[in-house]
């Protein structure tokens, strides 16, 4: 009688190269695979650029060492300025098999004189040998944008907070707001706004908040202000929302009217100093407005936003070769939506095909409103195919949603592919031919722009 066939013998499967490299191909970050040594078994595309590596290795990549590359090559410190010991670089902790997420550190490569901020992630994959994962996301030029906020924020002397608004917290105060209230400026960051707004000169001050989270702007709001003695300073409100680390937080600027004696003399001296503060911040008040970059509606990404993302892909398509694409979407008889629901129902439709928007989207990828019921994606590092999956993904998951007080909406969608010798003027072309087309055919349908149609 044969005996009984054994079961496979358990334990950790090995990953063979070409099988990770298929798990990885659509990674955007910068991705290092490398054995417990550090040397490196994969690197995706955006490693090779981010560290320099495009002219050093060609299908072989264990010809690298990460760890001593990156001895070699860089210096890190936190974003405070303190040197980063070697045994906490990124590279030597993916090594021990330390899992971590969204280190940031300020990295400077040897002879360059110009840092950029990094974001670190370690992983491990356990087998025989464990291998190390490393991956790298360039958050330089935010990080750049909100460090000039800063500086032009702690130098202007308004009283002034930034709080966030979903629990009102003080997360920044600058020094005029020490002057005005008596609390130190760590004493400001152990409180909320509510420990300083005894709101009794506005009661609808809450409802104002609630406007300020979708938007809206606060001028000149009487009310008091509660100082480090308790007593209470009668002052002028200003407030806009700005988002600051990801997060969406308030800017509220305090004018101290606690000494006019009239009506008259009130508006008189309100007059002078917001005319001073105008001529005397003109530049400041420019850069915060470069920075505010979302649509206040939807919270996402604005027409400047988009552009300026989609001059980054281009630069990046024309020096190294790659492409990307774009899906321009227009919601399907959006002022018929309007017309018969109203514009408070065709604003929350809005909001919700943003949210839909956000969630068929890869991570990589960057969602904005283009204007009116147009929105926009950037697809990078996606070729036509990719796209024309992509926004099929998304027709189908606006298809298939229900929107409060409307029910059903359809979108059409333009798909055009960013290539070598291209231009972001005929790239839209494309696209809006595309989308053109869409409407033309029936609506709720995809077009794909033909790479050579004329511009």
């Amino acid at each position: 009688m044969p005996s009984p066939s054994k079961p496979p013998a358990s334990g950790t499967p090995k990953l063979t190269p070409p099988a990770l490299h298929a798990l990885l191909e659509e990674v955007q970050d910068a991705l290092f695979v490398t054995d417990p040594d550090g040397r490196v078994l994969y690197m995706n595309p955006a490693a090779k650029t981010l560290y320099g590596f495009e002219d050093r290795v060609d299908a072989d990549a264990s010809t690298v060492n990460l760890r001593h590359h990156s001895d070699e090559t860089f210096v890190f410190h936190t974003l405070a300025g303190v040197a980063v010991a070697d045994e906490d670089r990124p590279v030597v902790r993916a090594l021990r098999g330390e899992q971590y997420r969204d280190v940031e550190l300020v990295v400077q490569r040897t002879g360059d004189a110009d840092p950029r901020v990094y974001v670190f992630s370690g992983h491990r994959i356990e087998g025989d040998p464990p291998l190390s994962v490393l991956t790298v996301r360039d958050e330089t030029d935010r990080w750049r944008a909100e460090r000039r906020y800063r500086v032009v924020f702690e130098a202007d002397p308004a009283p002034s907070v930034i709080v966030r608004l979903d629990d009102l917290h003080i997360v920044q105060a600058n020094q005029g707001m020490t002057a005005l209230t008596g609390f130190d400026v760590g004493e400001l960051l152990d409180r909320s706004l509510t420990d300083l707004e005894p709101f009794r000169l506005n009661t609808d001050f809450g409802l104002a908040v609630e406007r300020l989270r979708t938007g809206a702007y606060l001028h000149k709001v009487r009310m008091l202000v509660r100082t480090v003695d308790g007593s209470e300073i009668q002052v002028l409100l200003s407030a806009r929302a700005i988002e600051v680390d990801g997060r969406a937080c308030g800017l509220f600027t305090y004018i101290d009217v606690s000494d006019l004696e009239t009506e008259q003399r009130l508006h008189q001296q309100t007059q002078t100093e917001l005319n001073t503060s105008r001529r005397e911040h003109a530049d400041e008040k420019a850069e915060l407005a470069y920075l505010a970059i979302f649509d206040p509606l939807t919270r996402i990404p604005n027409r400047r936003g988009l552009d300026v993302r989609l001059m980054d892909e281009a630069d990046r398509a024309e020096r190294y070769g790659n492409v990307f694409s774009i899906l321009l979407l227009d919601l399907d008889r959006f002022k018929e939506l309007n017309d018969t629901h109203g514009h408070d129902v065709g604003d929350e439709a809005l909001r919700q095909v943003a949210r839909v928007l956000q969630s068929a989207a890869r991570g990589s990828d960057f969602v904005g409103r283009w204007g009116g019921e147009e929105f926009l994606v950037i697809l990078p590092e996606s070729g036509a195919d990719a796209a024309l999956e992509s926004a099929t993904r998304i027709r189908d998951r606006i298809d298939q949603a229900d929107f409060a007080g409307v029910g059903h909406l359809t979108t059409s969608i333009g798909v055009a592919t960013f290539e070598a010798s291209d231009s972001i003027d005929r790239l839209f072309k494309r696209a809006d031919r595309a989308l053109y087309a869409a409407k033309e055919r029936g609506r709720n349908r995809i077009e794909v722009a033909p790479r050579d149609a004329d511009a």
